[in-house]
Order: structure tokens, then sequence, then C-alpha cells
């Protein structure tokens, strides 16, 4: 059966892709992501696609469509991108409000300096108030006041200096440029963004214009976090994606 694996972003926790597996018409899997829960796993570009593969093979998966939400996004387009004789077979992408690199210098310069300024408060302050700021950040304004309570609460179980490892292990300023690898793909590729979040939409406007084997769909009334705000009509897209491979 074909499976899909879902790859949670930053601070995500594996239950939160639950409500998508028992609606999907094909297997579901969920990866634990980098520093999650006991995981001391330091994960950089460097090491992310055996990481990667390590978590499929202990799943017993060999062929695959790989689902990534934001980091998870990154972790996923790093792979099917850069892979060097993959053992697994990827058959589709699907992403969610993900970076792709950052292809100028300088830019990446600042993304990783102000991920090391957050790196720094993970690493050394109460983790619930470095969550909560996390999220009164503006690519977050479009989440409730009770969606941003209940992330808080869940996110802040997690442990600060992990997080603050993972962070800057796979930060979008350490990770390579990836456009022209993904305008080479042959493989289907999903990308999902928020009406409201400006940034990816940018986005992908130019993934829609490099990239031949990519579909851009827009979901109207969502900033970043779209299985969050729109689960009902992610699980749609998802369903329609998978059932032309299947």
């Amino acid at each position: 059966m074909m499976q899909i694996v879902f790859i949670p972003g930053f601070m995500g926790n594996p239950h939160e892709f639950l409500t998508f597996a028992d609606k999907l018409p094909a297997g579901a899997q969920i990866i634990t992501p980098p520093g999650f829960g006991c995981s001391d796993a330091e994960v950089t570009f460097e090491n992310v696609n055996d990481w990667l593969e390590e978590q499929l093979i202990g799943l017993k998966i060999k062929e695959c469509v790989l689902y990534g939400y934001s980091m998870g996004g990154r972790i996923a387009t790093h792979y099917v991108c850069t892979a060097q004789r993959p053992k697994i077979k990827v058959k589709g992408l699907i992403l969610e409000s993900s970076g792709i690199g950052i292809g100028d210098k300088d830019k990446r310069k600042e993304r990783y300096k102000a991920d090391k300024v957050w790196a720094e408060r993970f690493s050394s302050e109460p983790m619930k108030e470095v969550v909560t700021d996390w999220y009164s950040q503006t690519v977050f304004a479009d989440l409730t006041d009770e969606e941003k309570e209940k992330l808080i609460s869940i996110r802040s179980l997690n442990n600060g200096p992990r997080m603050a490892r993972t962070l800057l292990g796979l930060s979008s300023g350490k990770m390579p440029y990836l456009l022209t690898q993904l305008a080479t793909l042959t493989i289907p590729v999903l990308y999902m963004h928020g009406s409201a979040d400006e940034k990816y939409t940018a986005l992908a406007g130019k993934l829609s214009d490099a990239c031949p084997a990519l579909t851009v769909k827009a979901i109207e009334g969502c900033g970043h976090n779209l299985h969050l705000r729109k689960p009902e009509i992610i699980t749609e897209e998802i369903t329609s994606f998978l059932e032309k491979l299947l």
C-alpha cells in the first residue's frame, strides 16, 4: 500500500497529524521531528538525509509520498533534491508553508542571525515565555487566541536546549537554495500556502513559474499553519493528490 509520511514543523507534535490518518486513501505514518520528546539527535543539513532515511527504514517504508510542514517541508525537500543513492523511493512531495532555502547571501546570513537570537532564548529562558513570544510573530497572526493558547501549551513541553539545536541545525539560513533542483524534479509536487501568508504566497508564485512538476494551491483565509486552520480542506487536497498516484 502507498504510504504518506508526515514530517511536522519546528516544535511540532506528531499527534497533530493523526486526524488525517484514517481519512486518506493510503497508509499514513508520522515522523517524530528532531529534538522532540526524548530525542537528542543533533540534525543539520549535513546529516538530515541520513536521519530521515533512518526514520523511514525504521518504519519499514520503501516508497512513499513525503508531506512536510514548514521545517518539515525543508527536510523533505532537501532529501528529494539532494539525496545521493536514496534508499527510499519518493513518488510525490507535498509541501505546506515551506521554504526551499534562501538565494540571497545577505538575507541568508540575516535569517541565521535571527535564528541564533531565538536559539539563545530557547536555551536559557523559561520555555513558555519563549514559545509565547514565538507565536506572537506576524506569520502566526491569523491564529485565534484559543488556537495560540493550545499551541503554546503543547509546544512548551519541548526541551528548550534541544529546540535551540534543531532551530540552528535546520535554519533556512543554513539550507542550500534548491530552486534549480526542484525545477528539474519529475515526481509530482503540491505546494500549499495560506492566502494571508505574504511570504509564502510570493514563493509559491516563483515556484509555479520555475517548476513544471509543481502545482500550487492557495488556501483561503489561512496564514502559515494550514492543517490546523483548515484540516478538512487539507485532507481533500492530500486525497486528490494521492488518488492520482494510486
